[in-house]
């Protein structure tokens, strides 16, 4: 039998808790907007191709939240903001900060919207102005297809302007809606065969810290860990239970895989999960760290070593104790730290394994949104057959495992990634030698020939921890963690015949301060402009722990964990710079028309005396891109360096040079000025976070606190319609001190003027 080359697409779909402690509102909107934008769509343009089969990944967390958007009961700050009769001065500078977070190629396809964004001065806006807003914000989040199908959305983007709040509850009402069909046609979707349905651990913790702490120093052995330790295996088991259930209640049946998160997993994983799980899917970094082989690239980023990479794999089989809870609910909060129930596992024989391609998940989630929906769908077809001529062996079936988030990619897209899917989907159910297929249809026909003898302690991140534990703020957050658990023990130990709810609501409280988004946020690689909301979020939960059960609530978590990052605020491009590279202590008039990022001193608790970086005006005329950078401190001790995220070129680095975490930007070019240097040079990015220089130059001039630099046009392969993203960063001895933005790139589109 002659073999296509199998091809099992996994979309994951995350978003945190978080609601409110205290008033069970969620402070942030996102799984409400992204049910208006993502996951119903997602699912739409798979039943548009029945030949297209793949597996969604739902955290039970937030299918949770989008049972309750969809059914009325679950609200959000944002919402209520939206529908509120009378806004107050601090409701409107609220919507004014807010209402424009929207990626700007969903923003800029409504005129409306766009006049709003060039109005924004608060000293100059009616009360219709804030209307609005606050309708455009809701209605450019809703999946423009939607928009295109809904007679009642179509009428309120032909409105453009001079909306009441009929029409905004009309849009929410919406939102509910879309949010409350993204259940039943996954089950349709699943029922019928087309799709598969995996699961993560309950509020998406990682697993493997939760099971000890210690095994983040398998892939790390200097790693700073905790002073208090946390070690109950009891808790991750918990988590995978609360998991299958809630996924056999939402969807009708138990789920038979398992998306560990961020692909988090190590061998005392596996004597845990036993037999509750078919498969586990987990990343390259840890294939080959089990196996002691690297997956090795050519300078394209194909595989060389394929068949290694592209099958399933299982594990020596063997036999553990460990520990869990029983699994009756009477019985699953009655247990602590010293008294836990040894539960034998079955064997791990039957878990398949999978292990998906890292670049090419990488490239549909940072790279194809720089290029045409055709030619980003050819390029992954190529990639793909060039796998199966590796290979050259059609008598077995190979699997190429492509996992990535499913929800935030699309806004970088054309048309919310609709034509990109489009021309993929199409192009895949055409191609005879191409077959994408479920995990679990492609291993029941495929079992596995290698076996792994030892599973890796690691993460999709770099194959290690270090994103939620081992810096100073990620530490003390595991230790507040340790020490609230120990206290509830204690108490249900004293108090044992306490109220069976009590218990259930303390309980839960914790194991929602157990999530990974927490640490992750703790990180200074992953910074925010809402760190703040999500530090009191965190200790809100634990707090509440102790608010249930009566006791005090210490004083260490009433005091925050670590200080909010600078926000930044912007101002668009308004017209050519004609006249450049003056060097001025101050920007002359030949900046007017240019854009200008710069942190927000009046957000959080670090002001601008906190931050090296000033502004960085970003622009251009008919033959150049310009740009001008403005420091607080002087330039000379360090590295400066301007990153341009372009349209064209298939290669791209993922992160800033001395960066340890991705921008989630696809780099194409970086152009810096060494410290001490007075000229910048160009560098384009190679791939596998290579930087070359470029066979063309930048003309620049430097002084004390400032750089401007203009990058001609045609070198750069920039045509009049591109969107570019920009981003500016200060090293020093080969350690990334700061970007800005802080967060992701500021974009701007050429136009004609």
């Amino acid at each position: 039998m002659s073999h296509p080359l199998y091809v099992a697409f996994v979309w994951h779909q995350h978003q945190p808790d978080y609601r409110d402690p205290g008033s069970g509102v969620a402070c942030l909107p996102w799984a409400r907007l992204h049910a208006a934008k993502d996951y119903l769509h997602m699912a739409e343009l798979v039943a548009d191709f029945p030949a297209i089969h793949c597996t969604f990944n739902f955290v039970p967390s937030l299918v949770e939240q989008l049972a309750g958007i969809g059914a009325g009961r679950y609200t959000d700050d944002w919402q209520a903001l939206s529908l509120k009769e009378n806004w107050t001065a601090e409701d409107k500078q609220f919507l004014l900060d807010h209402f424009f977070s929207i990626n700007p190629r969903l923003l800029e396809r409504y005129p409306g919207y766009i006049r709003l964004r060039e109005q924004s001065d608060s000293r100059y806006v009616s009360e219709q102005y804030f209307l609005d807003l606050a309708a455009w914000f809701n209605l450019a989040w809703i999946d423009p297809r939607a928009i295109s199908r809904d007679e009642t959305l179509r009428a309120l983007v032909a409105k453009d302007h001079e909306f009441s709040r009929a029409d905004v509850a009309a849009i929410l009402a919406k939102h509910r809606e879309l949010a409350g069909r993204v259940i039943p046609l996954h089950r349709e979707l699943a029922a019928r065969g087309q799709i598969e349905l995996s699961t993560s651990p309950y509020y998406h913790p990682i697993l493997p810290l939760l099971i000890d702490q210690r095994l983040a120093r398998e892939a790390i052995p200097n790693i700073a860990l905790p002073a208090v330790a946390f070690a109950h295996p009891e808790d991750a088991a918990e988590q995978l239970r609360r998991a299958v259930n809630a996924h056999r209640n939402y969807f009708g049946a138990a789920p038979q895989g398992l998306w560990p998160s961020e692909g988090s997993v190590g061998a005392e994983l596996l004597t845990l999960i036993g037999g509750q799980f078919r498969w586990l899917a987990s990343d390259e970094d840890i294939l080959a760290r089990s196996l002691g082989k690297a997956i090795t690239r050519d300078h394209e980023g194909n595989v060389t070593n394929p068949r290694v990479l592209y099958q399933p794999y299982q594990v020596a089989s063997h036999r553990s104790q460990v520990a869990g809870p029983k699994s009756q609910a009477a019985s699953r909060h009655k247990r602590d730290a010293s008294r836990r129930t040894e539960d034998l596992r079955p064997e791990t024989g039957d878990l398949r394994l999978v292990f998906r391609d890292h670049v090419l998940s990488d490239r549909i989630g940072f790279g194809y949104q720089h290029m045409s929906a055709h030619d980003a769908a050819q390029e992954l077809l190529h990639r793909l057959h060039r796998i199966r001529e590796r290979i050259a062996d059609v008598e077995r079936g190979y699997l190429v495992s492509i996992i990535l988030d499913g929800e935030n990619a699309w806004e970088w897209y054309e048309d919310n990634g609709d034509p990109f899917f489009r021309e993929l989907y199409q192009a895949l159910s055409n191609d005879p030698a191409l077959r994408t297929v479920t995990m679990g249809e492609y291993l029941r026909a495929n079992p596995p020939r290698a076996t792994i003898k030892r599973l890796a302690a690691g993460s999709w991140i770099n194959g290690n921890f270090d994103t939620w534990i081992g810096e100073p703020a990620q530490n003390r957050a595991w230790e507040l963690l340790a020490q609230t658990r120990e206290q509830l023990a204690l108490w249900q130990r004293d108090y044992a015949l306490a109220h069976e709810d009590v218990i259930a609501r303390a309980w839960d409280e914790l194991y929602i301060a157990e999530g990974s988004d927490w640490f992750w946020w703790y990180s200074t690689h992953n910074n925010s402009t809402q760190n703040e909301m999500f530090d009191e979020l965190f200790r809100g939960h634990l707090q509440s722990v102790y608010a249930i059960i009566g006791l005090p609530v210490p004083d260490e978590l009433k005091e925050p964990i670590r200080k909010a990052i600078v926000e930044t605020r912007e101002r668009g491009i308004r017209a050519l710079v004609t006249r450049q590279l003056a060097g001025a202590e101050t920007a002359g008039d030949e900046w007017n028309g240019a854009g200008i990022v710069e942190p927000n001193a009046s957000t959080g608790t670090m002001q601008h005396a906190e931050t090296k970086l000033a502004r960085v005006f970003y622009g251009y005329n008919a033959d150049d891109l310009v740009f001008r950078v403005e420091t607080r401190v002087d330039i000379a001790p360090f590295r400066v360096a301007l990153y341009l995220s372009t349209p064209r070129g298939e290669r791209f680095n993922a992160r800033p040079r001395d960066s340890e975490s991705d921008a989630r930007l696809a780099l194409k070019w970086e152009i810096a000025v060494e410290p001490g240097q007075a000229e910048a040079r160009v560098y384009r990015a190679e791939g596998q976070e290579i930087w070359r220089a470029a066979s063309f130059g930048a003309r620049a001039t430097v002084r004390n606190r400032v750089i401007e630099i203009a990058l001609n046009r045609q070198d750069l392969g920039i045509e009049w319609g591109d969107s570019i993203g920009v981003l500016a960063a200060l090293a020093q001895e080969r350690r990334l001190v700061e970007t800005l933005p802080a967060q992701g790139a500021q974009s701007f589109t050429l136009r004609e003027m």
